[in-house]
């Protein structure tokens, strides 16, 4: 009798399970939910991206391009995105749809499916996967095309080129996720492109070295280049001119390639035909030099006081030549009418091109006199550099390899990160020089980059490969009461006009009291930030596959063709960070910065990873054959 109770209890105990397995299932498929154990939520939707899926009032679809039969490092990307996406159907709801397109499905219109993505605003990325001392090139579209009735948005997911896939690019893939959705559909329900000027015309960064920060401002914004003190019409006209004439004889010519910024710009593609993308950058390069002979002539020159109106935000970023005055009061007028500018100004100019046929060069002082100006705004910048042991490597210019600790290089950041920096790399500065606050008390200030306490000034130094010694801030007695010192600000409030009661000339007096002038001696509120680099949003170029190109600001470039080249730096991060806060779009800054940091093992126990690869292996194996062994002996101990 009991064996049947117990058997028909056997029964009943499995049924119970099974039924509470199927309504389990049935509950969990009909609502979404996920336990995030991480201390701050990175894998979380946040309140904002939840709110504002369910407040959708049209319907989204994403068509992603990420789909086929990958290896097993891509397929990692490909689950990620696919788990993110049903996280926002779930708080999307109907208005939300997901569909998954292999480009490659169809082999007889793969082509036309691909020209028509790429033309949409999406672009291939080809990842180098190692397999035994072997490499494979697989290409991937990492990209989702936001539709919205007959508007869409291209969101780019992974950064176009060719790479090695490694655990760090999956992670900031993974982590990167949610803020390029969110980005793409604000981008869809608020087409309104807030536009950005690079200021010209004073020696400041070209296109070419600011190439990888515009092509990510490009994407979500209007992004231009601006004179202030212009080429009048007719003689701008003619510069064009004159730029496709040179152009246009590099090709009747057969000129291979042309140096710019120190790099060969192929004329030709690979296949002997006009390189279509340099065409634009060359032609604009011939431009800019004859727009430089022409400025040289007053009468062709005009100023004109609305040239900065709709300007959002202006990039002031390495300026090296001297301003006019017509000029600092435009830009002065622009703060007064609440315009925000990033000033990226450095004080000393070292040319490092020296140092290949000599031993030694020199900082010198850098002529733009910008120091007195930005002083009334409350930020004294120093004729100085900051040295610090915390720094990164250099490719000597005479060619003779790299020196890994270049101390002129400093590694800079915050000993508490600031929202800007949460989860973001250090940031990568060039003989930057330390900034001060100066009166302007009710002007709200708040630092945004440091050195680290081992650090030393140099002031107007030479600057050579061989004597690091007298570089290196650890040879030297550090005063630990000195302020450790900080190089980028973030000042927010109501500026005081540089030209109230400012001694200026009798005619320029006259003009400032002009009524059509409408001068304004303080500000409306507003926010400038100013950063003693102004390379901190330059890119290197590498050649690679027999073709110049630009180094993403997160990598080192000194490290391409090493184990070591992988990002490392949060520049790009960091600099996107600080537009959104200038163009009020704060609430996107929490979501880049969602991301899980690697903590990479060291080299020495890196080379450990076999054994402990096996342990881990093995010891779960001996505990299940342990536990079924002890299991066993306890049974027949039982029943014997």
């Amino acid at each position: 009798m009991k064996k049947i109770y117990s058997k028909y209890k056997s029964i009943l105990d499995l049924s119970l399970v099974i039924t509470s397995l199927a309504i389990f299932n049935i509950v969990a498929n009909q609502i979404f939910f996920r336990i995030d154990l991480s201390s701050d939520q990175v894998h979380s939707l946040s309140p904002e991206t939840k709110d504002l899926l369910v407040n959708l009032q049209d319907i989204i679809s994403a068509d992603v391009y990420l789909d086929g039969d990958f290896p097993a490092e891509i397929e990692k990307l490909k689950k990620a995105l696919s788990e993110k996406l049903d996280e926002f159907k779930a708080f999307g709801g109907e208005n939300f749809k997901v569909n998954f397109i292999n480009l490659d499905e169809d082999p007889e219109l793969a082509k036309e499916f691909k020209n028509q993505v790429f033309n949409d605003g999406l672009d291939y990325s080809d990842i180098l996967i190692s397999r035994d001392s072997k490499q494979e090139v697989v290409r991937i579209w990492p990209g989702i095309i936001l539709r919205m009735g007959d508007q869409f948005k291209a969101v780019q997911l992974l950064q176009k080129g060719k790479f090695p896939i490694s655990q760090v690019i999956i992670n900031h893939f993974n982590d990167q996720l949610e803020y390029n959705l969110i980005l793409g559909i604000n981008n869809l329900l608020k087409p309104d492109t807030k536009k950005i000027k690079f200021l010209r015309g004073h020696g400041e960064l070209d296109n070419a070295d600011a190439w990888i920060i515009r092509d990510q401002l490009i994407k979500n914004y209007d992004v231009d280049t601006l004179r202030i003190k212009q080429l009048k019409v007719k003689y701008y006209n003619e510069t064009i001119e004159i730029s496709y004439n040179k152009y246009d004889s590099l090709i009747k010519n057969k000129i291979d390639s042309i140096y710019i910024s120190e790099s060969a710009i192929p004329v030709f593609d690979e296949f002997g035909n006009p390189n279509k993308n340099a065409r634009r950058y060359i032609t604009k390069t011939f431009q800019n030099q004859e727009i430089s002979k022409y400025m040289k002539d007053i009468s062709k020159i005009s100023e004109d006081l609305d040239v900065l109106d709709g300007t959002d935000l202006l990039l002031i970023a390495k300026p090296k030549t001297s301003f006019s005055e017509k000029e600092l009061f435009i830009i002065d007028q622009y703060i007064m009418n609440g315009g925000k500018i990033i000033w990226m100004v450095d004080m000393l100019e070292v040319n490092e091109s020296e140092l290949v046929d000599t031993n030694i060069t020199y900082a010198r002082p850098l002529k733009h006199q910008l120091q007195q100006f930005l002083f009334k705004y409350g930020a004294r910048f120093n004729v100085n550099m900051v040295n610090d042991i915390r720094c990164s490597p250099v490719l000597r210019e005479d060619g003779l390899g790299r020196i890994p600790k270049w101390y002129f290089y400093p590694l800079l950041y915050l000993d508490k990160p600031s929202k800007y920096l949460k989860n973001v790399g250090p940031i990568k500065t060039r003989y930057v020089c330390s900034i001060d606050t100066v009166g302007v008390d009710d002007i709200k200030k708040t630092a945004l980059l440091k050195s680290s306490p081992e650090f030393k000034i140099l002031r107007q130094t030479s600057v050579n490969y061989q004597n690091l010694y007298n570089y290196n801030p650890r040879n030297f007695d550090i005063d630990i009461t000195n302020k450790v010192p900080v190089s980028a600000w973030l000042f927010q409030g109501v500026f005081k006009s540089n030209y109230e009661n400012r001694a200026v000339s009798k005619d320029f007096k006259k003009f400032i009291s002009n009524p059509i002038v409408n001068f304004k001696s303080k500000s409306k509120e507003t926010k400038m930030i100013f950063i003693g680099d102004g390379d901190l949003i330059r890119n290197d170029f590498i050649k690679a596959d027999n073709q110049i190109k630009p180094v993403l600001l997160s990598f080192e470039s000194a490290d391409y063709g090493t184990p070591e080249f992988f990002p490392r730096y949060g520049n790009e991060v960091f600099f996107l960070n600080l537009i959104d806060e200038l163009l009020d779009r704060s609430e996107l800054i929490p979501l880049r910065s969602k991301m899980n940091m690697p903590r990479l093992l060291k080299k020495e126990i890196f080379g450990q990873r076999n054994f402990w690869q096996i342990i881990n292996i093995l010891i779960p194996l001996i505990l299940v054959i342990v536990i079924g062994l002890i299991n066993q002996y306890m049974r027949k101990k039982k029943y014997a």
